[in-house]
């Protein structure tokens, strides 16, 4: 599967998602199939929720990518700034808070570098200053995600050339130890096996897609690089005015 490949899956997936959130579109089925049951429309529902977390873990994955073989992690890091601005008031309008997906991945891609940074200087360095990084976005970050993406934009760095099935261990590790709150509020708080499933397992989706990864760019035409990045603000400003001009005159 090529890098394109996985990230228009990924582009699709978020696309759903935030579609999703504004106008659940499983909600539908009971217009469109009346004598449907249920039993069926809630497995429907809930399984709907999968495909919107396929999304995260691509994009993240894509920054480690981006960072191995960029010609210029500057110029990089500066793409990735600029768009986080122009997405964060269409992110603040639909989801009603701040620190989208972009910064995290820029904060991301500048651990990369302090890791050669530090390594350059002194051996092992560069992975302690990823380390203290990590516990800090852990704690103050306000971006999505936060130091549990920054963790896992690491893991995929560093374990690229890992045999497949020692990276599915990791990450059947690594990404229900990551959200160990949550997962415990889901069992110790009105346990839902369908919400612990979701936020647990979801999320591996994505991930196991970046295992079938084969090393190919895939499409490569100049105007699409630029896709990614301008299809995020985009499709959050016309979401978040649909949302906000539809609770307004539901008013």
């Amino acid at each position: 599967m090529s890098s394109f490949t996985l990230k228009l899956i990924a582009l699709l997936s978020m696309l759903y998602d935030h579609v999703a959130y504004v106008y659940p579109p499983v909600l539908l089925l009971p217009e469109l199939f009346p004598n449907i049951s249920a039993e069926l429309f809630e497995g429907l529902f809930h399984a709907s929720h999968y495909i919107g977390r396929i999304a995260a873990p691509i994009f993240l994955w894509s920054v480690a990518q981006g960072y191995r073989h960029t010609k210029n992690w500057r110029r990089y890091a500066l793409r990735l700034l600029v768009f986080a601005c122009l997405a964060e008031w269409p992110y603040h309008l639909l989801f009603g808070n701040h620190g989208n997906i972009i910064f995290t991945q820029l904060t991301g891609l500048l651990t990369l570098r302090l890791i050669d940074w530090g390594n350059e200087r002194r051996p092992r360095l560069g992975y302690l200053l990823a380390a203290l990084a990590v516990i800090l976005s852990w704690t103050l970050s306000p971006f999505e995600g936060g130091g549990r993406y920054i963790l896992f934009i690491l893991a995929f760095y560093l374990t690229e050339q890992w045999p497949t099935e020692k990276k599915a261990l990791l990450w059947l590790f690594l990404y229900p130890a990551s959200r160990w709150r949550l997962l415990y509020l889901h069992l110790t708080e009105g346990f839902r096996l369908s919400m612990f499933l979701l936020n647990g397992l979801g999320p591996l989706l994505g991930v196991g897609l970046t295992l079938l990864y084969n090393g190919k760019k895939g499409t490569d035409r100049r105007g699409l690089k630029y896709l990614w990045y301008a299809f995020y603000p985009a499709h959050l400003l016309i979401l978040g005015l649909i949302q906000h001009y539809t609770q307004l005159f539901a008013i």
